[in-house]
């Protein structure tokens, strides 16, 4: 029988990206197919990919979807977070193995440093008032060069944050829940418990996946910590925060500014809380989103299905079945 591997959800700007030698490489794996368009339901998607024996997906898959999928043995996740749209348990439970690309780190740090530097010098905010014809020069930005910059957990996108914050002259402390020495020896910053490197930053990059354990890791509580008129930047997830205690501290001006790439509800309505604050830019969650990362990105996913089917997996997911 010949294997079959379905691309789901694939967005139709993505075309390009599987010609050549990436789509004879997933051909020489089996059949292949691919749909473009808006992410589908679960109906759309059991129909899809019923009998399919490898899955490339950027959304994941429900536990609806995986009880409907009698045959699949991989899920190739094209990014990082997997946990926040695949429950791992379950795909372990029916003895699937999910992998996931770790190729966009260096991307993502530079939009969280964009994001940073809208937010710190109100690029964004300036911007729309030129537009409108308002040349505004009483608002004062805010200097990078020696500010504490902490961050929220210390994987791989947190590291590529380091050195371009220190390029900056800023002083980058970390929370993680595995410091160590030698790593903060390497990366010339030091590792301190969440409430004290709350209260010592003046601007907080968070970097983690998105956990029973980290959701509403920065609660209310944890936000008055923060020094007023802290900056806030997430490109991980936004669970992590409390949302409705975040919007508390913007509201109160106890946060200054904050930089947003995640949403709860992707996209976000038109009277989302957060688009009253001229202090907040807000990019549709595409921190990841260069032609040199997304080609690396799907050279990778491709590139876990052959290792899969060659007997030899790689970048399984954590707690995912190897």
């Amino acid at each position: 029988m010949v294997r079959k591997i379905v691309f789901p959800d694939a967005e139709e700007s993505l075309a390009p990206m599987f010609k050549g030698p990436r789509l004879s490489k997933l051909e020489e794996l089996g059949e292949f197919i691919i749909y473009y368009g808006n992410q589908p339901d679960d109906e759309t998607f059991i129909h899809r990919i019923a009998d399919a024996n490898a899955v490339i997906s950027g959304w994941g898959l429900s536990n609806t979807v995986l009880a409907a999928l009698p045959n699949l043995e991989i899920i190739s996740f094209t990014g990082l977070g997997v946990s926040t749209f695949i429950d791992l348990a379950e795909t372990t439970r029916r003895n699937i193995t999910v992998t996931h690309t770790l190729s966009t780190s260096e991307t993502i740090a530079e939009h969280t440093m964009g994001l940073m530097l809208d937010a710190a010098r109100h690029i964004s905010r300036l911007d729309r008032d030129i537009r409108k014809g308002f040349w505004n020069k009483e608002l004062v930005g805010l200097d990078l060069r020696g500010k504490t910059l902490g961050l929220v957990g210390f994987g791989r996108i947190a590291q590529a944050v380091v050195p371009l914050a220190q390029a900056f002259g800023m002083k980058v402390i970390s929370w993680t829940r595995n410091p160590d020495k030698q790593r903060a020896a390497q990366c010339n910053i030091k590792f301190m418990e969440l409430d004290h490197l709350l209260a010592s930053s003046d601007v907080v990059s968070l970097h983690l996946s998105l956990t029973p354990e980290t959701e509403r890791l920065i609660n209310a509580d944890r936000l008055r910590l923060l020094k007023p008129g802290a900056l806030i930047v997430n490109t991980a997830r936004s669970k992590i925060i409390d949302g409705r205690a975040f919007i508390e501290s913007l509201r109160s001006g106890h946060i200054g500014a904050a930089g947003i790439d995640v949403f709860d509800d992707e996209p976000i309505s038109s009277n989302h809380p957060l688009i009253e604050f001229d202090n907040v830019v807000m990019t549709p969650h595409v921190a990841y989103n260069t032609p040199e990362a997304l080609e690396e990105m799907f050279d990778t996913a491709i590139q876990n299905l052959v290792a899969f089917y060659s007997g030899r997996p790689q970048n399984v997911a954590p707690n995912s079945k190897a």
